[in-house]
């Protein structure tokens, strides 16, 4: 089995690394610790399984998740994220990924679902079953920040979280003008007027 983990961490790298290799000795394992070596080394080699985390600095984990189920369709991957199911495995899940993982889940569930998706399945622990059902159930109900694109989305996390515009620039790459395009289309599709609405409506769903 020939693996390939990305992470921008290297402590999160050469833990994965472990738990593989405990697990599976026989595999072979390659790390990158950003999403333009992610998507080289997935195009030019051939790997049974991705491992990738979802927050990078600039290009995002689900971004790159995009690119990969368009130019390497075959390879599954297996995202993994520090935010809670709710707040990315239906958008994981839709974007193609082979299952969704949070971080502090990965040493009782990381094997478990190299197995499953190794045999061919996706993987959804029981949170994320229910959220994906509960999703399918409520899809006229749509949530405003559903709505989003992945990139609102991402900056709209940021924004409920915190950030200044020129942090969200500097961590994302971006000039601060797009920053504030974005914020502005944010406002605009979820009708909310100012910070202030923005973080209520964070804090009454959950995503801060």
């Amino acid at each position: 089995m020939k693996v390939l983990i990305a992470d921008d961490h290297q402590m999160v790298r050469t833990a994965l690394r472990y738990l593989l290799l405990d697990s599976f000795p026989n595999a072979e394992v390659e790390d990158v610790d950003n999403t333009v070596n992610l998507f080289k080394k997935a195009v030019k080699e051939k790997w049974d399984l991705i491992i990738s985390d979802i927050s990078f600095p600039g290009q995002s984990g689900l971004e790159v998740l995009k690119q990969l189920k368009a130019h390497v369709p075959r390879i599954p991957v297996l995202m993994l994220s520090m935010y809670p199911a709710e707040e990315y495995a239906i958008r994981c899940i839709t974007a193609g990924a082979a299952g969704y993982l949070t971080k502090d889940s990965i040493s009782s569930e990381l094997v478990s679902a190299i197995n499953q998706i190794m045999s061919g399945r996706k993987y959804l622990n029981l949170e994320v079953a229910e959220i994906l059902a509960s999703s399918y159930e409520n899809k006229t109900k749509m949530n405003a920040h559903e709505n989003l694109s992945d990139r609102e989305y991402q900056i709209f996390k940021l924004l409920i979280d915190g950030c200044s515009m020129q942090d969200i620039a500097d961590k994302l790459f971006i000039s601060i003008n797009t920053v504030r395009s974005h914020k502005v289309h944010i406002q605009k599709k979820m009708n909310l007027q100012g910070d202030a609405e923005m973080i209520k409506y964070g804090i009454e769903h959950k995503l801060g």
